[in-house]
Parts: structure tokens; C-alpha cells; sequence
């Protein structure tokens, strides 16, 4: 099993491991940029406010 896994992460190109490192990145900060494409809206101000933590 770790010689195939060995084998895998060799063989996998690097452009193929940023694209998804990429992808991965821009799912966790797309809450953000929706708010800086669309504005600040009433529902996010609640959600901001009531599932805050402390």
C-alpha cells in the first residue's frame, strides 16, 4: 500500500496538486468574496450575529 501511494505522489504532476490546492482555497474564502462582490446584507448581518462564537 505505500509503495503505490509512493508511486501515486510521484507520478502526480505539481500543476495538478495547485490547481486542486487552489480550488480547495477559493471554496474557504467564498463567503468573503460574496460579501465583496454582492454587498452586506440583512441576512448576513444575523447570521454574523447569532452563530458568532463567545
Amino acid at each position: 500500500m505505500r509503495k503505490a501511494a509512493n508511486r501515486l505522489v510521484r507520478n502526480t504532476p505539481p500543476m495538478l496538486v495547485y490547481a486542486i490546492f487552489l480550488l480547495l482555497l477559493l471554496f474557504a474564502i467564498a463567503p468573503a468574496f460574496r460579501v465583496a462582490v454582492f454587498g452586506l446584507s440583512l441576512d448576513d448581518l444575523l447570521q454574523w450575529r447569532c452563530f458568532a462564537p463567545g
